[in-house]
């Protein structure tokens, strides 16, 4: 009867796990299912939201090159001086990367004059440009791709003849202006290059594509380079009808699939097509669908497995040792048996402590003596003595353990060889070594056995070795140089080291390196080398010349080690000393290094302007009060991005903290209206940009930001401090007249640059 019970006991275990495992699969199939929906549902969305800020990054670009076309009169006071126009281009395309080329042209379509001078006297055709101009309303109007960097040396491309695959490309936009109401038109060359960057980086290729189309279906880039720009879009196997269909309605009814989207420009004749990778979208589904049914597999197996050990409880027994030895009285007799002393070091006092078998191991009777310094030093051989201290002293420096070997003197005389091993086991607040443990273990007769071998076995350490003659002639090498370099002992006897060289140092290095072998016998230091797979690694290496009796040099012997990973840490710490973890902007210590080195250098004979902006964040309290933390380092971080956007790569674009961001513009010229004209325009546009809404977790959010600005130059009249002073006191000054302003440091020479300027 009980048997029977314990039988019944056990089949409803198993019958629960398999009610257990049936309701688990069904769960898996509907959870599989679920997350292929979310896939493409979310991926939709990122599809749309590309779109969206592809079309107003185009957008702005257009609309940024209009109010620069419309400012031209103005700025060349209303002359059309061919110089002062050719001057005022060149002015403007500093700040300009998405910019090739300003032109002027004529109502015919003649370029008068342009910043490019090899564009003049070429004629554009002005039909080919969109939209077509209502009356005489100036528009800004796209032209279709041309090949080539400029006008010069340049053509148009047609449908039938589009721009070729990795051919350069750029993008013409005219507009009507006047002179004093004399009418003439600017043609700008946008950069193509410059928009590939920008939205492969957005929208990486593995992820999917960009086309940008004219409203008529002419291509105006993507970044499918299966699509040629100036194509029509026509011409593709998913053509439009003409005559009924617009460009538009085509994307919508019939072009895209569910993880596809595309955004039509409100003001300008462009429609933006993203096209997501299917196998992209679903691959993390994919992966998902895999991990959970790994996890749904182990689980059922592991059911399996509970039900097969309730079995096994109850008909087989589980056998016990009776008698068990204690881990210390274990530990005692592996001790005693292999001749292994217990020994540590409080390395702070310089107090040593033995355990009994350090003596016996030696011959003597457990605490015949107390152990210290001086007296370890009298046990040791002179010849070992002397290097014991510093030997373990450098190991543990690089390294948290060490091993030494040395020969100890016992009750008759005789010389033991003792393997010492040690490990620090406790470190200060400061990381220094504070508390060291270890073992003596009795290797004499090992030692014995091992010097037969010494020869053969000393070549094949774990440092890479290579021996070459007088004539650089590849000898031999170890196996630790075969694991470093890849080559094999049979692919490089027999050849130069230089089949190593890496090219990453020039020939005064490899001068000096001979040099040293030359004079002093030796050279060692770092060495950047090539491995068989043409992988670049760093290696810390000595060289040794080996001459014979009469002192010429027979061969050289080179022993390196790969310290790749050590430099690459190397490289962390930089980045880490040096850059803000969140943004990863330049921090305050870059920063004020930067500023140094330009005040320092003050012995230039000419004055070369430079700008100092200093950013405040208005109301970013009250975001960090509202959402989060969370919110407002993600608002910092795009908030970092659009100012990188806003400024050139040789300017530096800093955190100091906080929501304070610190901009050093470099040369500015050597013009003190013009450097601030600079300033101010730069100030101008990363003002513009930091008030667009910001795409937030909970949403959109919009904050502007207080601009101070103080222009000084290399003439080292101010101090780091100064500068900072003035720049701080221009933004509050930004915040004293309502914020989301943009104030210059009122001395002198500025505030009559600003009057000027307005």
């Amino acid at each position: 009867m009980h048997t029977f019970f314990h039988r019944l006991g056990i089949w409803r275990y198993v019958l629960v796990v398999i009610f257990i495992s049936i309701l688990m699969i069904v769960i898996l199939i509907k959870t599989i299912s679920l997350l292929r929906q979310e896939a493409i549902s979310t991926h939709r969305h990122i599809a749309q939201l590309h779109a969206q800020a592809i079309e107003e990054h185009f957008s702005q670009t257009l609309q940024t090159v209009n109010n620069t076309i419309d400012q031209i009169p103005f700025l060349s006071s209303n002359q059309d001086s061919y110089e002062i126009i050719e001057h005022l281009f060149q002015i403007l395309l500093r700040n300009a990367p998405y910019i090739r080329s300003f032109s002027l042209l004529d109502m015919q379509g003649k370029i008068l004059t342009s910043s490019t001078p090899a564009n003049q006297n070429i004629s554009i055709d002005l039909q080919q440009f969109l939209p077509i101009p209502f009356e005489d309303k100036p528009l800004l109007r796209i032209g279709v791709p041309w090949v080539g960097r400029d006008f010069s040396s340049s053509y148009s491309s047609t449908p039938k003849q589009p721009v070729a695959k990795d051919h350069i490309s750029f993008i013409p936009v005219i507009k009507k202006i006047f002179f004093n109401n004399k009418p003439y038109i600017i043609a700008v060359a946008l950069n193509t290059d410059y928009f590939n960057n920008q939205y492969l980086h957005a929208l990486p290729l593995q992820d999917g594509t960009v086309s940008l189309w004219r409203i008529d279906g002419i291509l105006l880039f993507s970044s499918d380079k299966t699509l040629l720009l100036g194509s029509s879009h026509n011409a593709l196997t998913h053509s439009l009808n003409k005559d009924i269909e617009t460009l538009v309605a085509h994307f919508a009814t019939q072009h895209h699939t569910l993880i596809d989207a595309y955004k039509l420009a409100s003001t300008m004749p462009f429609v933006v097509d993203i096209e997501m990778h299917e196998d992209f979208v679903l691959g993390y589904w994919d992966k998902e669908r895999h991990k959970i049914l790994l996890i749904s597999v182990f689980l059922i197996s592991l059911s399996s497995l509970l039900v097969l050990l309730l079995f096994l409880r109850y008909y087989k027994e589980v056998l016990r040792q009776k008698q068990q030895i204690s881990y210390e009285k274990q530990f005692r007799l592996a001790m005693e048996a292999t001749q292994t002393g217990l020994w540590t070091w409080h390395y702070d006092t310089n107090v040593l402590t033995w355990d009994p078998e350090c003596y016996l191991l030696l011959g003597y009777q457990p605490f015949e003596f107390e152990i210290s310094w001086e007296k370890l030093f009298e046990l040791t051989h002179p010849d070992d003595a002397n290097s014991m201290f510093a030997s373990i002293q450098s190991q543990i420096t690089e390294h948290p353990e060490f091993v030494i070997e040395r020969r100890m003197r016992n009750p008759k005389g005789q010389w033991v060889w003792i393997q010492v091993r040690g490990k620090v086991i406790e470190y200060t607040l400061d990381n220094k070594p504070l508390f060291l443990t270890g073992v003596y273990i009795n290797i004499n007769t090992q030692r014995q056995a091992e010097e037969l071998r010494i020869s053969a076995v000393a070549f094949e350490t774990q440092e890479a070795i290579l021996i070459t003659d007088a004539s650089e002639k590849i000898l031999k090498v170890n196996h630790a140089f075969t694991k470093i370099t890849g080559y094999s002992s049979e692919e490089i006897i027999g050849k130069s080291p230089r089949i190593l060289k890496s090219n990453k140092h020039d020939k005064a290095f490899y001068q000096s390196l001979w040099h040293s072998l030359e004079t002093e016998g030796y050279w060692q230091g770092e060495l950047w080398n090539k491995r068989k797979n043409g992988e670049i690694y760093a290696e810390y290496i000595m060289i040794t010349a080996i001459r014979n009796e009469v002192g010429i040099i027979t061969h050289y012997l080179a022993n390196f080690n790969d310290i790749t990973n050590y430099k690459a840490a190397e490289e962390k710490i930089h980045e880490l000393a040096y850059y803000d973890p969140l943004t990863h902007l330049a921090n305050r210590r870059l920063l004020h290094e930067k500023i140094d080195q330009i005040l320092s250098h003050n012995h230039q004979n000419y004055t070369i302007y430079y700008a100092l902006v200093f950013l405040d964040l208005d109301h970013f309290k009250q975001l960090n009060d509202t959402f989060g933390h969370d919110a407002g380092d993600m608002l910092l971080v795009q908030v970092a991005k659009r100012l990188l956007d806003c400024t050139r790569s040789s300017d530096i674009v800093s955190r100091p903290g906080g929501d304070e961001f610190v901009i050093l513009l470099e040369n500015l010229g050597n013009n003190a209206l013009q450097s601030s004209f600079m300033a101010q325009s730069v100030a101008k546009k990363i003002l513009f940009y930091l008030n667009k809404p910001y795409e937030l977790a909970h949403g959109e959010y919009t904050m502007g930001a207080s601009i101070g600005i103080t222009l000084f130059s290399n003439d080292g009249t101010k101090t780091l401090d100064v500068l900072m002073k003035e720049a701080d006191s221009a933004m509050y000054s930004s915040k004293s007249k309502g914020r989301n302003q943009i104030c210059f440091y009122e001395h002198p020479l500025v505030k009559e640059n600003e009057s000027r300027l307005t």
